[in-house]
């Protein structure tokens, strides 16, 4: 399996996927496979459960042979997927995402990325850090929701959906702030093929995931997980650097 820091053509080993998420919020998989994926998780982080996982933290993403009865069935669809992150309305969302392609679509099925980092940058040269913080992830069906974006202590953590589960508002009313949000998201992001056996790992507090739409039979495999407590790079449990923003 080779691993690649983001930009960048050069492997990196193993031991160097914690500081390249830290710095870059993602690592590109190629010629992997899930076994290998979830070795290299397992040296330094633990799975996060998810409703619909096969094992421990591992989801199969496949079109299922039923009527998709819901936003959140979507994913078990051939259907487009917006940039979100995984389980954004819970309190405290995993903080690594990895996935492994096992079998490509026939047409379409690219994945999307978009980097919370940069997105935040060009949102604070807009509106001040108190707009921000009154941003919301508010569920459909009702509620107060939780910080869109949190700034604490140095670290940012940047939850994102806008589907018929959850959506981006403003506490204050303001929609201008929600509008270049959207915009910024839509304008940063960025979309590629996925081979059998190639990949992504994913600061999931920062980078935003999707998907375009598919024919045929596409089967991906997505594994959750946080970092170990005793973790040089345990922080990346609370967000990411703001000074990478």
């Amino acid at each position: 399996m080779r691993l690649l820091a983001a930009g960048c053509v050069a492997e990196i080993d193993a031991g160097r996927v914690p500081s390249a998420l830290a710095r870059d919020g993602l690592v590109f998989i190629r010629q992997g496979s899930v076994d290998g994926v979830r070795e290299l998780l397992d040296q330094w982080t633990e799975p996060v459960s998810h409703p619909h996982q096969s094992t421990d933290g591992l989801t199969v993403i496949v079109p299922r042979q039923r009527a998709v009865d819901g936003e959140n069935e979507a994913g078990f669809s051939a259907a487009a997927l917006s940039a979100h992150t995984d389980r954004s309305l819970v309190a405290r969302p995993p903080s690594v995402l990895a996935t492994v392609m096992v079998v490509p679509a026939l047409t379409g099925g690219e994945s999307v990325l978009v980097d919370g980092a940069r997105v935040l940058a060009l949102l604070r040269n807009e509106f001040d850090d108190g707009v921000i913080a009154g941003l919301r992830l508010r569920p459909r069906g009702g509620g107060d929701g939780q910080p869109l974006i949190e700034l604490r202590g140095g670290l940012a953590r940047f939850r994102y959906r806008d589907d018929q589960i959850g959506n981006p508002s403003s506490v204050s009313g303001r929609e201008d702030v929600v509008a270049a949000l959207r915009r910024l998201i839509a304008a940063t992001r960025r979309s590629f093929r996925l081979a059998a056996g190639d990949g992504y790992l994913v600061h999931n507090h920062r980078v935003l995931h999707g998907r375009t739409a598919f024919s045929g039979s596409r089967r991906l495999v997505r594994l959750l997980a946080e970092v170990d407590g005793g973790h040089p790079y345990a922080w990346l449990n609370r967000g990411f650097r703001l000074a990478d923003s």
